[in-house]
């Protein structure tokens, strides 16, 4: 399956994958900036980039399911699959993680099941569809950060949101690259022959 630019999937997909992008880059933003935080701001903190980066991918199925041309076949439904977890986990964490242990097992969980869900589809699809690369990355590294919360977790709130923030970093700049180029390739789509 090769989507052809004509088919509206490069711009179906660029609102949520912008969207992700930022969501991670704000996040990546703050654990950077916000240097001694307390333990109640990397709850909010996290909590919030799981439930607004499964809020971004509810918006990708929603744009998935709207485009006849995509198909996933029994993968379709996937993005949602693991969006729903990350809206899960993101209350759960805002609910119910008043310590570091609590926020591991919410946040880790989370991020370990949907990271491993991703980085399958984001294999499947690699090399046949627009997001497949990515998906791949920021599969790996959720999963990463899932192994890196559990292994510092006796380190403090500090080394939870810089292993969280660290992932965000990656996952943004990729996001965003991979944001810019669904724009361009739509735009190349759109152009009349001969004129792109």
């Amino acid at each position: 399956m090769n989507p052809d630019p004509s088919t509206g999937i490069h711009r179906d997909l660029f609102a949520p994958t912008l969207l992700r992008a930022l969501v991670a880059l704000v996040l990546a933003a703050v654990t950077i900036f916000w240097q001694e935080p307390t333990m109640g701001v990397v709850v909010w903190g996290v909590g919030l980039y799981l439930l607004l980066t499964g809020a971004a991918s509810i918006l990708l199925q929603l744009r998935l399911n709207g485009n006849d041309h995509v198909d996933m076949g029994p993968s379709r439904q996937v993005p949602q699959s693991y969006g729903v977890l990350y809206v899960v986990g993101g209350i759960l964490a805002l609910v119910g993680a008043d310590s570091p242990g609590g926020l591991v097992l919410y946040a880790g969980l989370v991020l370990g099941v949907a990271g491993l869900t991703e980085l399958a589809l984001g294999l499947k699809f690699r090399t046949t569809f627009p997001l497949g690369r990515d998906w791949t990355i920021a599969g790996l590294v959720t999963v990463l950060a899932a192994t890196g919360l559990v292994l510092v977790v006796d380190l403090g709130a500090k080394a939870l949101f810089g292993v969280v923030g660290a992932a965000a970093v990656v996952i943004g700049v990729t996001h965003l690259l991979a944001a810019l180029s669904l724009r361009h390739e739509d735009r190349r789509g759109q152009a009349p022959a001969g004129t792109a």
